[in-house]
């Protein structure tokens, strides 16, 4: 391989960021269950065997699409990388995901297993092979693959799905719109060139601005839903933090509609909603604290 290994090589390859975002969901699902810290061990095979799946689904996605991705420049070097190494790359997918099955079912529950192949099927393949060439509404739909980490870390002792973490897999799921289609804004040449049918490479900026907004609304009051609703097991660390944060996603979700800025500044969105998400989980982990002792 002729592409300088450093974190943007490998993070381009196994999509490491996404990766990470991955395992915070998966955490916070695991400390909602009431004997998680009597259970601390199954943290780690769970972050392995997780991680494992997350990195094979990015690698899938990288051989699958490699037709698109020489139409787009921002990602013409990983393209090429994977070309050059087809054979290389498969072989990679199957012990990533060999592997991940092994951890698994070795460490974990099977419920919390299942829910990681789901989580690396939605993204492989109801995402990228069915979804993403397909319709506009390939991330809102797409955006499941998200969700499944919760319930993963939910199920990793003994199979039970807690409250808390099916709000987690609402959360996310809730917030991948608005975080993907901020990233979409500025690239949306390049979906156009590649013929995906990203929302604002169809239906334009403006119409994108519009669900933007309105998808932020939607997550804002899913935000503070815990908050009005106590029986989903969150305390009032998170309960009166929700409300904060939903304007974290909310206010700057307004401003750029308003605004109806040039499409480079919807990058900062995308930052917005990266910040949202890590501090809404951490802030469930430490509400969790108090259920979990």
């Amino acid at each position: 391989m002729d592409e300088k290994l450093n974190f943007s090589f490998f993070n381009n390859i196994f999509k490491l960021e996404i990766t990470f975002l991955i395992d915070l969901v998966a955490v916070a699902g695991f400390f909602t269950y009431t004997g998680s810290f009597r259970n601390i061990g199954y943290i780690l095979p769970l972050l392995i065997s997780g991680s494992l799946a997350s990195m094979a689904s990015g690698v899938f996605n990288n051989i699958y699409d490699t037709d698109i991705d020489a139409k787009m420049p921002r990602v013409s070097n990983r393209r090429q990388v994977v070309s050059a190494n087809r054979g290389k790359m498969i072989a990679l997918l199957i012990i990533l995901f060999t592997s991940s099955m092994i951890v698994g079912f070795r460490f974990l529950n099977y419920l919390s297993v299942v829910f990681i192949i789901l989580g690396f099927i939605s993204y492989a393949f109801l995402y990228t092979v069915v979804l993403k060439r397909r319709t506009d509404l390939n991330i809102v739909f797409g955006g499941i693959a998200g969700s499944f980490p919760a319930l993963a870390g939910s199920a990793a002792i003994n199979g039970t799905i807690t409250p808390a973490a099916i709000f987690i897999a609402i959360l996310v799921f809730v917030w991948t719109p608005t975080h993907f289609w901020s990233l979409a804004i500025k690239y949306k040449d390049d979906y156009k060139e590649a013929n995906i049918p990203m929302l604002p490479a169809v239906k334009g900026i403006s119409v994108t601005r519009s669900y933007i907004l309105l998808n932020s609304v939607f997550l804002a009051i899913i935000t503070i839903f815990p908050f009005v609703y106590p029986k989903i097991g969150l305390n009032l660390i998170y309960g009166i933090a929700s409300i904060p944060l939903a304007l974290w996603i909310l206010i700057p979700s307004y401003y750029y509609f308003r605004k109806k800025g040039e499409a480079r500044e919807y990058r900062k969105l995308f930052s917005y909603t990266n910040g949202y998400l890590t501090l809404a989980l951490i802030l469930i982990i430490i509400s969790s604290f108090s259920i979990t002792f």
